[in-house]
């Protein structure tokens, strides 16, 4: 007679690394989960956003015991030296780049780590989806923070049949929702650094600008953009764009389309736009990506019911609700013994009684 069970244990001693974007929520989501599963938190925020990393590293040591939770702040040599470190678990949410380089400081210890990245996050779009719906989704997804989100929308598969038509709606859209000057909108953003700005006015070379393409390098805007990039060579369609331009594509052949997406392998999101179920349901069975939505952007990472994470080049592991929990915590498999019975056929010698009463046992 025994008990089998499994014991929520936490790792230890966590190192959650958070982004520029949206640096509050992707530094304290992490910390609570990780909190919450019994591990100490070292949070480690952005560079990028100076004024929100000082403001959470003075949070950290006003509100929480120090033994618990350590804000940390500073550049690039602070996080060289932290991933020297040895913890017990990672936690990174960036750029590929530095998402390498964090699981090879950590493969030398074997330490476990999440990794949630990025990727070329794309939009598919066939004849039969609602044009008017779809560009107001889209919209919103592609510049909510200007495109600085992970899991924008980040270049747009069309139907050529309907490709004229969704451009206009796209442009109309636009206009709506920020206006016919979108640099002149007091609520509308700026990118987040001179840097990348530059990366992204590159961007806009190599691509015929449908609409928008307006900068002010002196506010760090850039208004919400359609190109039609010359090739999948382009600027546009060689990085992550992490920005407001969004690439339109057009496809005529579901093996058309395939090719385009494979060219971009294992996006963070993917949206399908589509009156047609067989189609969506063929296009998640065929193609890997880490989480997405039917007829919608960027809404699926808003509900604690499922995780959220990417596959492949868009990271590994996910977190939020109960999903963060088990992220951070080992769960330790138990069988609990009891004294009161103990079969004698279990230890040497394997005598020839034995046997014959294991096979009365099995008959």
């Amino acid at each position: 007679a025994a008990k089998s069970y499994q014991l929520p244990s936490p790792y230890g001693t966590v190192l959650v690394m958070s982004p520029w974007n949206y640096p509050l929520l992707l530094s304290l989501e992490p910390a609570i989960d990780a909190i919450a599963a019994g591990n100490t938190v070292i949070l480690k925020p952005s560079a990028y956003s100076p004024a929100a990393s000082r403001a959470i590293e003075k949070l950290c040591a006003r509100y929480a015991d120090p033994g618990l939770l350590t804000g940390v702040t500073g550049g690039r040599e602070v996080n060289t030296d932290l991933l020297e470190q040895r913890y017990d678990y990672i936690f990174f949410t960036g750029g590929k780049t530095v998402g390498r380089l964090v699981m090879e400081k950590a493969s030398r210890n074997l330490i476990p780590v999440t990794l949630e990245l990025g990727g070329k996050s794309p939009c598919l779009v066939d004849s039969t989806a609602d044009l008017k719906l779809t560009a107001r989704r889209i919209v919103f997804g592609k510049y909510l923070n200007l495109g600085q989100t992970c899991v924008a929308p980040d270049y747009l598969l069309v139907h050529e049949s309907v490709k004229d038509a969704l451009l206009q709606a796209l442009t109309e859209e636009i206009r709506i929702q920020f206006g016919k000057d979108p640099l002149a909108n007091p609520d509308y953003g700026n990118i987040i650094n001179p840097k990348h700005f530059d990366r992204l006015t590159r961007m806009l070379t190599g691509s015929e600008i449908y609409y928008g393409g307006e900068t002010d390098p002196e506010r760090l805007r850039i208004s919400p953009t359609l190109v039609s990039p010359a090739d999948l060579n382009s600027p546009a369609m060689a990085e992550e764009i992490f920005g407001p331009i969004l690439p339109v594509l057009t496809w005529q052949t579901w093996e058309e389309a395939k090719a385009i997406l494979q060219a971009n392998p294992t996006p963070l999101a993917f949206y399908t736009f589509s009156r047609d179920k067989a189609f969506c349901d063929r296009v998640n069975r065929e193609i890997a990506f880490g989480g997405g939505c039917i007829n919608d952007t960027i809404i699926h990472l808003a509900t604690s019911a499922m995780p959220f994470g990417g596959v492949g080049t868009s990271g590994t592991g996910g977190y939020h609700g109960k999903s963060g929990f088990d992220t951070f915590t080992h769960y330790k498999s138990i069988v609990d013994k009891k004294l009161w019975l103990d079969l004698p056929m279990r230890y040497q010698p394997y005598t020839e009684g034995k046997f014959r009463l294991i096979r009365m046992f099995l008959k």
